[in-house]
């Protein structure tokens, strides 16, 4: 199947030259085939943070903020005011970086034609080029990738490893003349895909009405996703190694059955020769012709003694008793003739029933004697069976069911590491929306006061004096001085006054200062970049110490910057110096 291509563009973050340059340690990156990557810069590249500070400076230079101004009819109307620059919105992302789909065959030709056909087409600048072919993860194999004809070659269980190819663009996302962003439409980014997959001569990805997911929201949902596979895996070959051993249970008990029906078998057939005559012949049962009365040969003997005996108990006659005696022994004689012939009878009819009878016992041997040997081979089919499915297969499924289980729990262990990571992300961001909210109605406050011009005039001079505030500490904490300067004391100490006037604090109370200092320095920590953590918690302790030591004289009201009402502040030394304005 071949390769398909793709590109994800998002806003650049600081300091991902670092890892684009390798210069950070990674656990899916793999440092013995890092020579294998490609890179390429533009000339005086130096970070993602210097290109945004280039981009600001240039809008800067193009756009102004606004004044009121008073026309010929006496109306009033917004002018362009030259000497205030307007900064660039904050949601503003004028560097972006693309993350691309590759092959080990795309060279750096095919990857600066794609940056040459983007600035060609809609005036995107690439800064940089970084292609990673060293990245990559472990892959669980399931019977889902079975199904969908993925890694056929490797067995259900078993775990490995994927590459993930792929290259970094770092764009200039702005219109040089304008100083704006440029904006693409769904069209636009379509056909960058179709571009993309024509140049590296690579298969496009599919088309998705599917919104994009932020990176680590994604990451958290596949590992969630991984997890859930795991433990149905898990799962799933538990009951496939309960249903082994419940097979080598009934297997044992069909093995117990049969052998049982073989020993019975077997011994049917040693049939002794006496047993084959022991019809019993005086109880053997037979019909009369022409009678439906059952018989016996002793019911014929006694019938035969009862004609004799009544025949003999007939009185003697006083004349002719030899003549009497002669028909008796003929009577006797007659009586015992026919008693011998059916006796004869019943003895063929006995001799026949007893080879009727070994014929069926031969027969029925011999059929029993074949379901035996059946019996025999399905035995053996079975006992080959129940060796298969030894203990050794059942710990050996055990093990793999047990490798599986301790991978997805470190799976869903991820996953909720990942899942708090953007809940905390998702409550910075909902804090920050407050805070845009508050200062919405702040504005809304001022504008429905009386002389809303020089109520807004003043209202931004507050907002002013806090980024001139947050700019100078951030400076200060890249920076080696162990004090802040004059200037930034001056600067922090008015941002601080200013963001007591905005939140309904006191700025003449050491704690509502403090306070403020808080918020300054959290604002602050969204832009300061990249810095240790020792350089600010030193940065933050050191703002918190000017809140407490300003000394504010009750005086003029501070409507920021430069006013000529300044106050004094303590020097380390306890000595005092001119500072605030109030």
């Amino acid at each position: 199947m071949p390769k398909m291509t793709s590109i994800h563009i998002c806003a650049a973050k600081y300091g991902a030259e670092k890892h684009n340059r390798r210069e950070k340690e990674m656990k899916h990156v793999h440092p013995e085939y890092s020579h294998l990557n490609k890179s390429w810069e533009s000339p005086g590249f130096k970070s993602v943070a210097d290109e945004i500070r280039k981009v600001k400076e240039r809008y800067e230079t193009t756009h102004f903020c606004r004044k009121a101004a008073i026309n010929e009819d006496g109306k009033r109307i917004w002018m362009p005011d030259t000497s205030k620059h307007k900064k660039m919105p904050k949601n503003a992302h004028p560097i972006r970086e693309g993350v691309a789909v590759i092959t080990p065959n795309t060279t750096m030709e095919q990857m600066l034609e794609m940056a040459r056909l983007t600035e060609e087409r809609w005036g995107i600048r690439t800064i940089g080029i970084w292609a990673h072919l060293d990245e990559g993860h472990e892959h669980l194999v399931t019977d889902k990738d079975h199904r969908q004809g993925k890694y056929l070659d490797t067995p259900e269980g078993e775990t490995i490893f994927i590459w993930n190819y792929h290259a970094h663009y770092l764009f200039d996302w702005t219109d040089h003349d304008t100083g704006q962003c440029i904006n693409l439409n769904r069209h636009d980014m379509s056909e960058l895909q179709d571009m993309l997959a024509n140049t590296f001569n690579m298969e496009r990805g599919k088309k998705s009405d599917k919104k994009w997911r932020d990176a680590h929201a994604y990451k958290a949902e596949q590992e969630q996703h991984r997890a859930k596979e795991a433990a149905e895996y898990v799962e799933r070959k538990k009951a496939q190694a309960k249903q082994i051993v419940q097979d080598i249970k009934v297997g044992e008990q069909k093995l117990s059955k049969l052998q049982a029906s073989i020993d019975e078998l077997l011994s049917a057939t040693n049939i002794q020769e006496e047993d084959m005559q022991a019809v019993p012949f005086a109880e053997m049962p037979f019909k009369m012709q022409g009678s439906d009365k059952p018989y016996t040969v002793k019911d014929l003997v006694d019938e035969a003694l009862y004609r004799i005996s009544k025949d003999l108990s007939k009185p003697i006659p006083m004349l002719g008793r030899d003549k009497w005696l002669k028909e008796r022994n003929a009577y006797a004689k007659q009586v015992t003739t026919i008693l011998q012939e059916q006796l004869n009878s019943v003895s063929r009819i006995h001799r026949k029933k007893i080879n009727e009878m070994g014929k069926l016992m031969y027969f029925d041997a011999k059929k029993k004697a074949f379901q035996a040997v059946r019996m025999e081979q399905e035995n053996e089919k079975l006992r080959q069976r129940i060796s298969e499915l030894d203990e050794k297969a059942v710990a050996r499924e055990k093990a793999r069911a047990d490798a599986a289980e301790r991978k997805a729990r470190e799976q869903v262990t991820r996953a909720e590491s990942k899942t708090q990571e953007q809940s905390a992300r998702a409550d910075r961001e909902r804090l920050r929306a407050d805070e845009a909210e508050k200062r919405l109605s702040m504005t809304d406050r001022f504008l429905h006061l009386p002389n809303v011009y020089e109520a807004y005039k003043q209202w931004t001079s507050l907002f002013d004096a806090i980024e001139n505030a947050i700019k100078s500490f951030n400076a200060w904490a890249h920076s080696s001085a162990s004090i802040f300067s004059d200037s930034d004391e001056q600067s922090i100490g008015q941002g601080i006054i200013a963001y007591c006037q905005l939140n309904n604090l006191d700025p003449y109370s050491e704690k509502d200062r403090q306070t403020a200092a808080s918020g300054i320095a959290k604002e602050a920590e969204s832009t300061v970049g990249h810095i240790t953590q020792f350089m600010w918690d030193i940065a933050v302790t050191r703002i918190g110490q000017l809140a407490s030591e300003m000394c504010l004289s009750r005086g003029s009201q501070f409507i920021g910057g430069s006013n000529g009402y300044a106050d004094e502040l303590t020097n380390w030394d306890g000595t005092k110096k001119r500072g605030l304005g109030r």
